[in-house]
């Protein structure tokens, strides 16, 4: 009976100790789970048409512009939109080292004047103020689990495309043809 008993004692210890061991690797990945981490590439700087310009004239006339106007000008692309929106412009203005937002805005006196040139295939031109913006893309990466209990970056997606302005005046002015 006493034999009975201690083999019965020592399976059910042998059968605690396996549920045990494949337990830990299942705490272990719940390690994993944390915010997402982004990653800026593709990085440029462009100048983007505002909403700061003349009337179309022909070639050979000096244009002037001269008003108080609030000129602006709202970032594009998909990461641009949803909750990690200011997450993604906080890496952007760190990876360029100058704050980018969704928006740019600036009430001002706008002043400047030129001459529309002759150019080919041309008919008009317009004086035109455009904006300093950022182009970037965003990779998105999640922490996942990884055999032996550890973790590893997993890339989620990738959005291209996004353009987001300087948040500081940084404007130029030119002739936009058509």
């Amino acid at each position: 009976m006493k034999r009975a008993i201690a083999t019965l004692a020592s399976t059910a210890l042998l059968g605690a100790g396996l549920v045990g061991a494949t337990a830990a690797p299942a705490s272990a990945g719940a390690m994993c789970d944390g915010p997402a981490c982004y990653s800026i590439g593709d990085k440029k700087t462009v100048w983007v048409n505002t909403n700061i310009h003349n009337d179309w004239d022909k070639p050979g006339v000096t244009l002037g512009y001269t008003k108080n106007r609030t000129g602006t000008w709202t970032a594009t692309g998909t990461a641009t939109v949803g909750a990690e929106a200011g997450v993604i412009f906080a890496k952007a203005s760190t990876s360029f080292s100058v704050s980018v937002g969704k928006s740019w805005s600036k009430s001002d006196t706008w002043s400047y004047s030129a001459t529309v040139q002759k150019k080919k295939g041309k008919t008009m031109g317009r004086l035109m103020m455009q904006h300093e913006a950022k182009g970037f893309s965003v990779t998105e990466y999640r922490w996942v689990p990884k055999s032996g209990g550890t973790c590893k970056r997993e890339k989620v997606r990738k959005k291209s495309n996004n353009v987001a302005p300087v948040k500081k005046s940084s404007n130029l002015w030119g002739i936009q043809y058509r």
